[in-house]
């Protein structure tokens, strides 16, 4: 009876070594699976983070240069002899003409977010940020588009040709609304672009966080 107690001794530790190494693999299979979906997520995460990133890389000498462009024309439209100077304003229309929106493709953004929003990781943390940043970017751009059709161009649309910029009237360029309408478009511009440049920093921060993560 002894040796048959050892021996049920013997056969139990062999399955409960064999169940916990069994558990083991499994969990070591389990971690490497989720560290590859991760991983996976994270390169196609960088991918979104890039597009966003070259979108609004077209758009960096603009945004440096819309502010000053505009309190340029304010100043410029406060000359008595308007009609001296027609290039010159077809230049400033034509430059101001530009409207632009952002929008960002946020999908993997979002999911790497939803997924291990319990980790607290830095990368989740600026994520977290940059996902804000966009947001508020978006949405003041697409209140400057609003904001740059009712005071610029139904302001000008009986007086300007916006095919050919040609002019048939300069009573509203001249007018002093106008002026302050320039000053309003400027201030929402000034808005936007310090939205845009915080927004492509954080961008970038991300960027390089994921490349170290992928090293």
């Amino acid at each position: 009876m002894g040796k048959y107690f050892k021996y049920a001794i013997g056969e139990i530790l062999l399955v409960v070594i064999g169940i916990l190494i069994a558990l083991g693999i499994n969990n070591w299979n389990e971690d490497k699976k989720s560290q590859d979906n991760e991983r996976v997520l994270i390169q196609k995460l960088q991918e979104e983070n890039q597009i966003n990133l070259e979108t609004m890389q077209s758009d960096v000498l603009y945004r440096k240069e819309i502010p000053k462009l505009l309190n340029d024309f304010n100043l410029f439209l406060a000359k008595k002899d308007l009609e001296q100077h027609k290039d010159s304003i077809r230049h400033f229309l034509s430059d101001t003409f530009r409207s632009t929106s952002y929008t960002f493709t946020q999908s993997n953004l979002i999911n790497y977010i939803n997924i291990y929003n319990s980790e607290f990781s830095e990368l989740n943390k600026e994520l977290s940020t940059l996902q804000a940043y966009q947001n508020d970017l978006q949405l003041i751009s697409e209140k400057g588009i609003d904001i740059k059709i009712e005071n610029f161009f139904e302001a000008l649309k009986e007086d300007i040709d916006f095919n050919s910029l040609e002019i048939t009237s300069y009573d509203t360029l001249k007018s002093l609304s106008f002026r302050n309408n320039i000053i309003i478009i400027m201030s929402i511009e000034n808005e936007i672009t310090f939205q845009f440049n915080r927004t492509i920093k954080q961008s970038r921060k991300v960027d390089s966080l994921i490349t170290q993560r992928l090293k």
